[in-house]
């Protein structure tokens, strides 16, 4: 993932996603006979093993009707999911259909709004679009819309984040309405991951219009202002101005004017434009199941089922989805969630590890427990700290004692972590091993790299309770070899701009939602990105960062990834602690989960198998 101290914390956030994604209102799977479908699989796409909803894989027929309760720590964050602060991408992935869904091997293969697509040749990619897409509002998805969309992210001036993500593109190309050819720049191994994620999300190109309207109408009003003095003034000085300066005067209130009234022309087409718009980073305009209803920011956002939703007709099942809609409620206190979830005013709820014990034998709900590709590490300031030696980076790695800090931060819930993949990924050197607890030879590196009396080093973290238990847990290990971590608990906006801006010396980021590696990779070793942080520099994981996204064998490009863990592992360029585990508590009148179908289609199971409540009812 490209990053910069703002997508830095993207991808923090992107660790709670995985866990939030549990109980997202496309979270569950859907039964029934199955309809008449217009899906059409070949030798080139074949049929999904997951691609079912008989009764094999739920005893239950899905029945409409009721709203599901959520609750979030906190408010959702721009709506818009290519700007930042974005806190609730889960909440988003229901408004956004996207070109292309990754599959349970983390691998963008499940045909989407993109239908089908072919290699042309190393650098250029025709695809095929689907057609009959409506945005909720009431615009069309085509391929007009998605090059719109694409270039709009490309922008400098439109502030996308995910700008740095698709570098690697040269251009997208209209061949018809529903027809596009990407032009790489190179080969992009990582292409159909990419658009798999964010800048893939579909969003309406009138409300990008309309959004981009209201900006402009701001900011020329401010000029419209500055000009309108600027001619009083000029007016002023005419007025005192005699002889030949008062001629000069004159044609400097003309010249003021003029561009007063170049201005006003300007404001009054951008108010047309903007006319019943609004700025998407406020209201979210996408083509996904669930559409806006309401929003109060930092309150609560109410989600609406969209009755125009595309995907359930094509597959003979018109009624998806099922419920009419959802609330998500800003509860930021771990203990009154618990105890709405308890009390029945809210369906679903990723349980805090510490809250384990108080729902796992509760006959009222269903408990599950899941391994996450999401990954917590410690990372160096290497640039500009005293972790340009890599002697204090061995000492930090080898001082903590993963496994306790995954009992006293999580419960025990955990897989120890070696690098950056978990195990399941491809990308994962199955001969690298979790680094050692040795606090004796973490403070005797201390001591060789100069300082024998220990040293204090500048630490930021989130402000949830989860970081700052492992937090405190792994400030004490340091403290033991003579490193004192002075640690500030930042709100998520706050945290960005001292990750930006280098102002600290260790840091934690979580790797969630680990898909294809070139974006997790480039993101944290690749500092040339504009994008980039630059709190590394190691030239030769740059090369082979480079060498992987040009590599369309998967079996090369694997082992080019094993290549890249191995270096950054010797090189203790950062610590990985440990591998999430989800643990998932829902009310049992919330139907249609089924566990192994979820494993086997991933990401793309969530909007193909939406959930319902028993009796279509809430209680």
């Amino acid at each position: 993932m490209s990053i910069s101290g703002k997508h830095l914390f993207f991808v923090a956030v992107l660790g709670a996603i995985v866990l939030l994604l549990m109980t997202s209102p496309l979270s569950m799977n859907a039964m029934g006979d199955e309809g008449k479908s217009s899906w059409v699989w070949t030798e080139d796409y074949p049929k999904p093993s997951w691609w079912i909803w008989g009764k094999e894989y739920y005893p239950e027929e899905p029945v409409r009707g009721g709203y599901m309760q959520y609750s979030r720590t906190r408010g959702a964050g721009l709506l818009n999911p290519n700007h930042w602060p974005v806190n609730d991408f889960p909440l988003l992935s229901g408004i956004y259909d996207r070109l292309i869904y990754p599959d349970g091997d983390h691998r963008a293969t499940v045909p989407w709004l993109g239908k089908h697509w072919k290699m042309e040749n190393p650098t250029s990619i025709l695809m095929k679009l689907r057609k009959g897409v409506t945005f909720h509002d009431g615009s069309k998805f085509n391929a007009h819309t998605l090059k719109f969309q694409v270039d709009w992210i490309n922008d400098r001036a439109t502030g996308c984040w995910s700008r740095g993500w698709i570098q690697p593109l040269e251009s997208i190309e209209v061949v018809d309405d529903y027809t596009v050819r990407w032009h790489l720049k190179d080969v992009w191994a990582g292409f159909f991951d990419i658009f798999a994620n964010v800048p893939g999300w579909a969003m309406s190109e009138k409300a990008l219009r309309g959004g981009d309207a209201i900006k402009d109408a701001q900011r020329l009003a401010d000029k419209v202002k500055l000009a309108e003095r600027k001619v009083q003034k000029a007016e002023k000085k005419a007025k005192k101005a005699t002889g030949s300066k008062a001629e000069k005067a004159a044609k400097k209130v003309q010249k003021e004017r003029k561009k007063l009234e170049k201005l006003r022309n300007q404001l009054a087409k951008a108010q047309e434009l903007s006319k019943g718009a609004k700025d998407m980073d406020e209201w979210a305009v996408g083509s996904g199941p669930w559409m806006l209803e309401e929003v109060r920011p930092d309150n609560y956002i109410t989600l609406k089922r969209n009755p125009d939703w595309w995907f359930g007709k094509t597959i003979g099942k018109p009624d998806m989805p099922y419920m009419d809609g959802a609330r998500y409620t800003v509860i930021p206190e771990l203990s009154v969630k618990l105890a709405n979830l308890k009390a029945g005013k809210i369906d679903t709820l990723g349980v805090d590890y510490s809250q384990y014990p108080q729902v796992k034998d509760d006959p009222n709900l269903k408990v599950w427990i899941t391994p996450l590709n999401s990954t917590l590490l410690l990372c160096f300031n290497e640039t500009s700290s005293v972790f340009k030696d890599i002697r204090l980076r061995k000492a930090v790695s080898h001082a903590v004692d993963r496994k306790a800090v995954i009992a006293a931060a999580s419960g025990g819930f955990g897989r120890l972590a070696s690098c950056s993949f978990p195990p399941e990924h491809f990308a994962h050197n199955p001969n690298l091993k979790p680094v050692n607890y040795d606090p004796e030879l973490a403070q005797k590196l201390v001591k060789e790299a100069g300082y024998p009396n220990g040293l204090t080093i500048r630490g930021a973290l989130y402000t949830d309770s989860q970081s700052r238990r492992y937090g405190e847990v792994i400030k004490t290990m340091l403290k033991k070899v003579g490193i004192t971590w002075k640690i500030r608990y930042l709100e998520p906006v706050a945290a960005a701009d001292t990750y930006r801006n280098l102002e600290y010396d260790l840091g934690t980021l979580v790797d969630g939602w680990v898909k294809d590696p070139d974006s997790l990779l480039t993101g944290h070793y690749y500092p040339d990105l504009e994008e980039e942080f630059r709190r590394n520099n190691i030239p030769e994981v740059q090369q082979l960062i480079e060498k992987a996204r040009r590599e369309l064998d998967f079996d090369k490009r694997k082992k080019i990834y094993w290549e890249v863990e191995r270096l950054l592992y010797e090189g203790y360029h950062d610590a990985w602690l440990w591998h999430f585990t989800s643990i998932t508590a829902t009310r049992k009148v919330v139907r249609g989960y089924n566990r192994e179908l979820q494993i086997a289609g991933g990401e793309a199971y969530w909007p193909t198998h939406p959930g319902w409540f028993k009796d279509g009812k809430r209680n």
